[in-house]
């Protein structure tokens, strides 16, 4: 949804406030600390794999019983995608506007994100589990994440010269030559539907327990949900309590 209404986000008439862009930075350094102590842990742990949520304190609420590793790299990778599509909208609304008001603080923000990445991706390495499921899993978590953004945000990269923040540039250019519409996505376009159909096909989980948002995810994508203008309804949703996680 924040690329379907990512074009009124950069076209309203007031940028995001410094407060809000204040918060997103403090939310998402706390969420930054809290992997790293979650992955200094893990790293130190005699057995990473073998780990459940009650021996790391990943802070949750999730049941017991659910590998610490699996959790960490399913927070890490899904919660890449909205980090990617803020950072890029926001830096698409300071071009708009002639600015760099947002910029370095959202780029630090996905920086950090990265970072954490590729310690978590380093570490599923070093463990040598590359025939395990949950080897399959995190690496189709880390395509899908990748291609998807993308997919949904190649016609700001096009608008706004943002092609450096592609995951693969020449996919993303690509995805946006075969594009019939060259504008970004319209929420209620058919484009739109079919897309979000295959985005939710694409991290679907059937046959494992769920795992429950983190407070600051849900603070996070609040946070963002609320700096979209009024008219946006499924936005403005999100950021009127929803229960995310759920």
């Amino acid at each position: 949804m924040l690329a379907a209404y990512g074009q009124n986000f950069v076209d309203q008439a007031s940028s995001v406030s410094v407060q809000v862009i204040g918060d997103y930075y403090v939310h998402s350094r706390n969420r930054f600390n809290r992997w790293m102590r979650v992955l200094d842990r893990l790293e130190a742990s005699s057995d990473p794999m073998g780990a459940v949520v009650d021996d790391v304190n990943c802070q949750s609420g999730i049941d017991s019983g659910i590998s610490v590793l699996r959790e960490l790299a399913e927070q890490i990778l899904v919660n890449e995608l909205p980090v990617r599509v803020w950072t890029l909208l926001l830096v698409a609304q300071d071009r708009q506007r002639g600015s760099s008001e947002s910029e370095a603080l959202a780029t630090n923000v996905l920086r950090g994100h990265l970072t954490v990445r590729r310690r978590l991706l380093q570490l599923c390495r070093n463990l040598e589990f590359s025939e395990s499921e949950l080897a399959l899993r995190v690496e189709h978590l880390r395509r899908e994440t990748e291609v998807w953004f993308d997919i949904l945000c190649c016609p700001f990269m096009k608008r706004y010269d943002l092609w450096s923040l592609a995951c693969d540039e020449e996919d993303a250019r690509d995805y946006f030559r075969q594009r019939q519409e060259r504008c970004a996505l319209d929420h209620c376009s058919a484009a739109w539907v079919a897309m979000l159909s295959g985005l939710r096909d694409s991290f679907i989980d059937v046959d494992s327990p769920p795992v429950l948002v983190a407070e600051d995810d849900i603070r996070l994508v609040r946070l963002m949900a609320s700096c979209f203008p009024e008219n946006c309804t499924e936005i403005n949703w999100l950021s009127a309590g929803y229960p995310l996680g759920v």
